[in-house]
């Protein structure tokens, strides 16, 4: 699992990063946990400060508003890999008054059946793709199309980060090399 996310300084940042090995930890329960394996890097810019964060063999678990929680105002996205599962892209408005997902798409090997869960969560179409895009100043065409033609991603699963970067590229992210 990773998490990108724009705040608006270094404190912000590391509270993030925090809050999201806290949440993960508590649901884990007993003995080694992948959370044991984070990692982050924290970049200040004239226009924040970007945070990423890299919790290798980790899902959400439908727990990821917890992360954003008291969050300040930004922007994150979250991308989830779920290895056979197939794998799931959140884009995510921050906000102290409470955070809220814009976009969840889940893409799963066409070879298997979908998973019911995880597609019932999924935040798609034209409203959704364009609040995502104007959150990053960008175009939802890249996530319509997407929508339409998910091929770009399936053909990549089970390569770690590649399936996510027709997500993370409109929006000029790339998959952290932490």
């Amino acid at each position: 699992m990773v998490v990108i996310a724009d705040v608006p300084e270094v404190a912000a940042a590391e509270a993030l990063v925090e809050r999201v090995s806290g949440v993960l930890r508590a649901s884990w329960g007993a003995g080694s946990c992948p959370v044991d394996d984070l990692d982050y890097e924290v970049e200040e810019s004239e226009a924040g400060v970007r945070v990423s964060i890299s919790v290798p063999g980790m899902v959400t678990d439908h727990r990821e508003a917890k992360f954003f929680a008291s969050a300040p105002s930004g922007r994150a996205v979250i991308c989830e890999d779920g290895d056979e599962f197939g794998v799931v892209f959140q884009v995510w408005r921050l906000d102290p008054d409470g955070s809220e997902c814009l976009y969840r798409a889940y893409v799963h090997d066409p070879d298997l059946d979908a998973e019911p869960e995880a597609l019932a969560r999924t935040i798609t179409g034209a409203a959704a793709a364009q609040a995502a895009a104007e959150l990053f100043g960008g175009s939802p065409a890249s996530l319509l199309a997407l929508e339409v033609d998910p091929s770009p991603v399936s053909e990549e699963l089970g390569v770690i980060g590649t399936p996510f970067d027709p997500w993370l590229e409109p929006f000029g992210l790339q998959w952290p090399d932490l």
